[in-house]
């Protein structure tokens, strides 16, 4: 059953308010009457994340579905007190609390703050801000932030962001966000979904540690001036199937039924393509498999470049430089290993903590900074060259 977002004659939802302070969750609620100016996710002025966002419907049945953590929206509004974020809900039945995807958000550049989603089977808002001076202009950030990779993410949207548009405060509107001249695409694990960057991660149940804002990839990004789309999913390899089919098989798709080409393409295409695969590919050779990747990726992004990283344990480096190699020599110059040697003493599988990791696999904060510095200072040297 298709429900409608525009909600009229005073009906009532509830949502969570924000916390007040970074690093924690919004757990207060309040009536929200529904029904000021609502602005469709398809609104022209609205900037969303490239390559990541499964988009559908026009106007008032417009969405945008979030399949991985990392999927994030720019806006700029004025003349309006209060923004609100109306979620679809029904994209989250029978999510069990703990489970439910969390969002981050910055106003005007401020610090981030913390929502987990509330409400399933119903279209709500989550008012983000209020007591905003309405004289000045504004401007809004939001990151899916964490999700739980066991509820199927997929197959199925349990555990996604469906997002139906915004609301302001009547006769307020949303101006057009300016874009960052390039484009970059990642696919990544675990690592690059944001695992235990904020602590030490024990559970999918308890996703307060894992920040999809703080990996390796926004840090490059933001040094290439580029708006990017993350695709990061724990258990994700280049041949070897465990939660999610590996990248071999699904670069070319948002989910089990979204393809994310246009007609053979990736529209528009990225400036930059990173691969930082691997290490759940255990007793496996992904040489084969990664030069498949390489040869229908370049099908869909002919003039972009390709960044290869080998996982920072440095499991399969020897795959992917000869998968990098065997691209080059037949006439694909750009294609470009980044090696991590110097890393790998800081990642040390089952030994425990690091000073780049809290249990040896997953860099914490500090070591995604560490890495996204050296692989944006050797991109650079390749783009100099």
């Amino acid at each position: 059953m298709r429900i409608g977002f525009v909600v009229l004659g005073g009906a009532v939802c509830m949502c969570a308010m924000l916390a007040g302070r970074p690093g924690t969750e919004s757990t207060s609620e309040e009536p929200f009457e529904f029904g000021k100016s609502v602005v469709p996710i398809d609104h022209a002025s609205l900037l969303l994340s490239p390559y990541v966002w499964i988009r559908k419907g026009e106007g008032s049945a417009a969405r945008a579905e979030a399949v991985t953590p990392g999927a994030y929206i720019k806006a700029s509004f004025r003349d309006s007190a209060t923004i609100g974020l109306v979620v679809d809900g029904a994209a989250n039945h029978g999510c069990a609390a703990a489970s439910l995807p969390v969002i981050e958000f910055s106003i005007d550049d401020g610090e981030f703050h913390i929502v987990r989603l509330k409400t399933t089977e119903a279209i709500y808002p989550l008012r983000l801000a209020s007591g905003l001076d309405v004289r000045a202009n504004h401007h809004i950030e939001i990151i899916f932030r964490a999700a739980d990779l066991t509820r199927d993410r997929w197959r199925a949207s349990t555990a996604r962001l469906r997002v139906a548009g915004f609301e302001l405060d009547e006769g307020g509107s949303f101006t057009r966000t300016a874009s960052l001249p390039k484009r970059a695409l990642a696919f990544g694990d675990s690592i690059t979904e944001g695992v235990g960057v904020d602590g030490l991660f024990t559970s999918w149940r308890s996703l307060d540690v894992n920040n999809a804002r703080a990996t390796w990839f926004p840090i490059v990004a933001s040094a290439l001036e580029c708006e990017y789309g993350q695709f990061g999913s724990g258990g994700l390899g280049m041949t070897r199937e465990l939660e999610i089919p590996p990248l071999s098989r699904i670069w070319d798709r948002y989910d089990a039924e979204s393809s994310r080409l246009i007609e053979g393409k990736l529209d528009p295409e990225p400036n930059y393509v990173f691969c930082l695969l691997g290490t759940n590919d255990y007793e496996k050779d992904i040489t084969d498999d990664y030069i498949h990747w390489l040869t229908a990726m370049r099908a869909a992004c002919p003039v972009a470049l390709f960044f290869c990283i080998p996982p920072p344990l440095g499991v399969h480096e020897s795959e992917v430089k000869a998968a990098v190699e065997a691209r080059r020599k037949s006439g694909d110059s750009n294609v470009h290993l980044i090696a991590l040697d110097e890393l790998k003493p800081a990642f040390r599988v089952g030994r425990g903590a690091t000073r780049l990791t809290h249990d040896g696999v997953h860099p914490s904060a500090y070591g995604h900074a560490i890495l996204a510095g050296r692989i944006a200072v050797k991109v650079q040297r390749i783009l100099n060259r």
